[in-house]
Parts: C-alpha cells; sequence; structure tokens
C-alpha cells in the first residue's frame, strides 16, 4: 500500500491522470470533487470513493480540503505474501 495525504486550497486540484492500482480517496475535511469519465463523486468530510486500478481520474477542490488517498501496489510473484 502507498499511503500519500493530500492537502488541497479551494479551486485547486490534480488533472486527469490514473494510477496501476487501485485507489482510495477518503475526504478528511473539506469538499472535493472526484470525476471519471462517467462519473463525478462530491466527496465531504468522512466520505470515501474507490476507483479500479487505470480508472483515469481528476480531483478538485471545492473548499480547502484533506484527502488520505490509498493505492493498492502490485507485487511481483516472486515477492511472495507473508
Amino acid at each position: 500500500l502507498q499511503l500519500m495525504r493530500l492537502v488541497l486550497r479551494a479551486g485547486h486540484g490534480l488533472p486527469e491522470h490514473s494510477v496501476p492500482g487501485a485507489v482510495t480517496i477518503h475526504c478528511l475535511e473539506g469538499e472535493a470533487a472526484v470525476t471519471t469519465p462517467s462519473r463525478r463523486c462530491d466527496l465531504h468530510a468522512g466520505h470515501l470513493v474507490m476507483l479500479a486500478g487505470s480508472e483515469p481520474h481528476a480531483v478538485h477542490a471545492l473548499e480547502d480540503t484533506s484527502l488520505l488517498v490509498t493505492v493498492l501496489l502490485h507485487t511481483h510473484p516472486s515477492e511472495g505474501h507473508t
């Protein structure tokens, strides 16, 4: 897993992009819009959205916002699991 705290000022965001692993975006405070080619999800404090790996998405802060972003990183079969 990769965990990131993303803090955005109102009106700022991330342009459309994608990552190889599944993603969760958990709004810790504020309000943000997460958009994909097929939907828009408005997140308020306490709300969470999950996106499939490689799903294009953009994030736009509607007010000063703090997000916890989790990305599921893929492991190589030779690394094993414990």
